[in-house]
């Protein structure tokens, strides 16, 4: 209906508009005119005439009544029907009802109503005898007009409006026909303005200050398929126009450039055509400036792009299809990215433990050796599948099927694994549930992959407790499987997410990525892997709960002759071998500049053990200064230090004809670094932490140096689970009463749990269980976690073959603990408060590491690990010095950078995490590294939040540091 009379109101012109306007006005006073009294009413007064005569009527009636005399009433009443040709009857009736005296047929024409009420057609007046009615005169008229809405026709004020309305239309639109002529704005424009805007291609309007038209061209009229004509006098928004922005308070271009007396260009509208499409509009708006510096109208331009937009839109698409494409490019760029960097972590990782010196006896040199080549190989036969495009363009994944020995793989994979979780203070153990076959027939690479990424997906999500991979022999029929299995006591998943988490590129939720990084590909990769395998894999979690990813492998048929048993099946033995190297240089004058003491001193003591003259400087004014009296046949040199940085220092050398190396030492790492340095005048660039290998390899280039080997040393050791337990806690002398309190706690419990299981007593098992699950973690046993939790659930549900299994292995790994004990050799410290409760808790986070860990800028380095230790450490005493005197400074300035954020004296900040930066990762520290650039640019940008979360992070990870003692390390 609402559409119907925009239509309709479009269809009429200005000037019918108009004339209705001024008939409305002439009806309206009309009207008034006849309501108020000011013309005479017809109706009204036949009507008083009626009861004028209807009164006379009674009262003579009365007077006959009371001489007694009805004969005169009738005559007198027939009289008065003879006299007057509208009153049709006329009758008496008494009090009673009953109608003594009928005139005129009286009794046809009246018939009573519910009341006695008087209309304009029948009245009927009292009689009275005295003061009491004797009865009443019934007098039947003519009706003034017919009943029903044809009645109204008979009303002379309605004629009267009626003829007035037709007669002032017709003569006001013949006079405004005229008149307007005169009247339009748009005859003072000349015709051939008016021609010319006619001929142009876009629409063109002249609006007045209220938005009215005032010209429209012929381009414009037929936008809207009105005539120009109509349009005179029309609001614009009078049409269906619809901006472009999604914004509900924005103005229309005209009204803007009205409101700020400005132009508006190339802003978009929408109006919608007749067939229900729309069209879009290009349009520019020019005000009218008038006297007072206001718009008092504006010209407005509509320019069709209706085309030009659904290219755009169509160009759009491609460009949507083009990146889908490029997506699908970086897909398989980064799941090949992940399958590479799998091995290669292990190959650098182990190649650094080597190098590093980690390793403390040649058999375990010779693990990480074969573990490196192992993985090599399985690197190189990752390249040669991406080399085959086709294959992987086509979906194909081609598999081998060789013997391979599943429990050796296991034990690789986990030996590489091993040193991510102890990083993170958690325990990873393998246990064989039914004995397994020697050799299987499937492919090594994809199994070691496999377990590679469940491992490593269960390291990132577990914060305590550890993970168990436990392996199972199915024989249904003559169909053998493998069950694979990897629990976790970490964060668990909803069943909507483990739904989806073997999709591409899929995690737990939103912020995961955030927290623990990952492209979410390596559970894709596992999958494709299982199921080229023949197998699958699904995983049971539960939120808070931890998950269990298990793998079904089907294997050809086996004898129970080639099974292995469980204890064979726990223990790895493998031929090792060590070889050590050392550098040796002919004498050469080394200059090593940086403000990091920890830095010089480090430096110095790797360039002295192998042969070099070292000597120091903390500033590039100094080190220039040096430079100029003695000719040093190398320079290693920070970029940046106080007084002078490096970048001037550099140059300064180079001006005055020094052409010796100059090494940068930098801890920026970002592109574009090294290519500032050379650009400096350095001679190469060495990014820090210092890697000592590399900057050994560059010394070897430019100045003369070999490399000199220890003689290696061949021997052969058994990995098994036999080995002694120490608590991850244990580098902190503070906490040896505790960790002993424990086990002698952990004795006790054993005991009562035994005695509880003889009796059938499943409940106290549970409680005993749950206090183990928890406490073995708060101090340092994560082992406990998960064999803890199954004796939990196993006495739950009373089953008491599964509680047997479970208590042995906690008692056979409480023997371990034992044999693990720490042993002070001096009075233990005092406990801190609240130490003491750590058996009895299930978390050991305090709630200042928690509160600023919600931090964002503490928030990415969330979890904290359990212990800090240099990897320094075990190169020898003289680093070992270097290690306590950098801690001793640490905890010198702690309490002064506290302070410093009180009075926010944000160099004082600065400076300090300058020289965290450079010190932290020189010593061996790499995890002060990250957040101490991070304050330097938290204190640069006045960040005081950012700068306390940060300075409270550091505190705790100085409170994790665990020194080594000397006499230890050197053993």
């Amino acid at each position: 209906m609402l559409s119907l009379f925009r239509r309709l109101q479009q269809r009429i012109n200005t000037k019918i508009r108009i004339t209705l306007g001024l008939c409305g006005i002439i009806i309206s006073v009309l009207l008034i005119a006849g309501l108020s009294g000011l013309i005479p009413n017809e109706h009204k007064l036949i009507m008083q005439g009626r009861i004028l005569l209807a009164e006379s009527i009674a009262i003579n009636s009365s007077a006959f009544l009371t001489q007694s005399d009805i004969w005169r009433m009738e005559n007198n009443l027939l009289l008065q029907i003879q006299r007057h040709t509208d009153l049709l009857s006329a009758g008496i009736r008494r009090i009673d009802g009953k109608l003594i005296s009928d005139l005129g047929q009286h009794a046809h024409h009246w018939t009573p109503l519910e009341t006695d009420t008087s209309t304009d057609d029948r009245i009927s007046v009292p009689i009275w005898e005295g003061e009491k009615q004797w009865g009443s005169v019934e007098l039947r008229f003519q009706a003034l007009a017919p009943e029903g809405l044809i009645g109204y026709a008979y009303d002379k004020l309605l004629l009267l409006l009626s003829i007035s309305f037709a007669c002032c239309f017709v003569i006001f639109y013949l006079y405004l026909g005229k008149m307007l002529k005169h009247l339009d704005p748009s005859q003072a424009i000349p015709d051939r303005v008016r021609s010319a805007f006619d001929t142009m291609a876009e629409g063109l309007l002249v609006l007045d200050a209220r938005s009215n038209i005032v010209l429209a061209n012929q381009a414009f009229a037929g936008i809207v398929e009105r005539p120009a004509a109509d349009l005179l006098g029309m609001p614009v928004s009078r049409f269906a126009w619809s901006l472009s922005s999604d914004s509900a308070n924005a103005l229309y271009p005209w009204d803007k450039a009205l409101q700020q007396s400005q132009s508006t260009i190339n802003q978009l509208v929408r109006l919608p055509h007749a067939d229900g499409t729309w069209r879009t509009f290009m349009t520019n708006c020019s005000p009218v400036i008038a006297s007072q510096g206001k718009a008092a109208g504006v010209l407005v331009s509509f320019d069709d792009v209706t085309l030009l937009e659904e290219k755009e839109i169509e160009l759009r698409k491609s460009k949507e299809e083009a990146e889908a494409a490029n997506r699908a490019k970086s897909d398989f760029l980064a799941n090949m990215s992940h399958e590479i960097r799998t091995p290669m972590n292990a190959i650098l990782g182990f190649t650094e433990v080597l190098k590093r010196g980690y390793s403390k006896d040649l058999e375990s040199n010779q693990k990480h050796l074969n573990t490196i080549a192992s993985n090599g190989e399985h690197l190189l036969g990752l390249i040669n599948d991406i080399l085959d495009l086709s294959k992987v363009e086509a979906g194909q994944l081609e598999v081998e099927t060789i013997d391979c020995r599943l429990h050796h793989i296991i034990h690789e994979v986990i030996q590489i694994m091993r040193v991510r979780a102890e990083e993170k203070g958690l325990s990873l153990q393998f246990t064989p549930l039914t004995p397994l076959p020697e050799i299987i027939q499937s492919d090594p690479a994809r199994l070691r992959q496999i377990l590679t990424n469940l491992i490593g997906n269960a390291i990132k999500f577990t914060r305590q407790g550890g993970i168990e991979v436990s392996t199972r022999l199915h024989q249904k029929s003559n169909d053998y499987t493998i069950t694979l299995s990897v629990a976790d006591t970490g964060i668990g998943m909803s069943q909507q997410q483990c739904d989806q988490i073997f999709q591409p590129f899929v995690q737990a939720d939103s912020s995961i990525t955030r927290r623990f990084g990952g492209t979410g590909l390596g559970l894709t990769i596992s999958k494709r892997f299982a199921e080229a395998l023949g197998g699958d894999i699904y995983v049971k979690s539960a939120e808070g709960k931890g998950s269990k990813f298990i793998v079904d492998l089907p294997i050809a048929p086996v004898s129970s002759e080639a099974l292995i048993p469980i204890p064979q099946l726990q223990e790895a033995e493998t031929p090792t071998t060590e070889t050590h190297q050392r550098w040796q240089f002919e004498a050469c004058d080394i200059l090593v500049v940086d403000d990091g003491a920890e830095n010089r001193n480090l430096l110095e003591i790797l360039l002295t053990d192998a042969g070099l003259k070292v000597a120091t400087a903390d500033n590039g004014q100094t080190a220039c200064q040096m430079a100029e009296q003695t000719p040093y046949d190398l320079i290693l040199m920070d970029v940046e230090m106080p007084i002078m940085d490096g970048y001037s220092a550099v140059a300064h050398m180079r001006k005055k004809g020094q052409t010796q190396p100059i090494i940068a030492l930098t801890a920026h790492a970002m592109k574009g670094a090294e290519e500032k340095c050379l650009a400096a005048g350095f001679s190469g660039y060495m990014t820090k932490p210092i890697n000592i290998d590399h900057l050994f390899n560059q010394l070897a280039k430019l100045i003369k140096g070999r490399p000199v080997d220890d003689v290696p040393q061949q021997t052969q050791v058994k990995q098994s689970n036999t080995s002694a337990l120490v608590s991850t806690l244990s580098g902190n002398t503070k906490l040896h009463s505790i960790i002993d309190r424990f086990i002698d706690k952990l004795i006790q419990k054993l005991e009562h749990m035994q005695k509880q299981l003889l009796q059938d007593n499943y409940q106290a098992l549970a409680d005993a269980a749950h206090w183990l699950k928890g406490s073995g973690g708060s101090v340092g046993f994560g082992v406990f976690t998960t064999p803890a939790d199954k004796l939990e659930q196993a006495a739950k549900s009373q089953q008491s073959q599964q509680c047997h299994e479970q208590l042995k292995v906690i008692i056979e790994l409480s023997e371990r603990v034992k044999m693990g004990r720490v042993q002070p050799t001096h009075q233990p410290a005092a406990e801190s408060p609240g130490m003491s409760d750590a058996l009895d808790q299930t978390d050991n986070d305090s709630s200042s590491v928690k509160s600023i860990l919600e931090h964002p800028a503490a928030q990415k380095f969330h979890p904290l690990p359990d212990r800090v230790q240099s990897r320094l450490a075990t190169r020898g005493e003289k680093f070992i010095q270097i290690i306590n005197r950098f801690k001793q400074r640490l905890d010198e300035q702690l309490p002064t950078i506290s302070q410093a954020l009180e009075n926010g004296q944000y160099e004082q900040i600065y400076q300090f995490a300058h020289w965290l930066k450079g010190s932290g990762g020189s010593v061996g520290f790499d995890c002060f590294t990250e957040p101490a650039y991070d304050l330097e640019q938290a204190a640069q940008q006045f960040d005081l939040n950012s700068c306390r979360a940060i300075v409270a992070l550091v505190e705790a990870l100085n409170q994790r540091i665990t020194l080594a003692d000397i006499s230890t390390t050197l053993h």
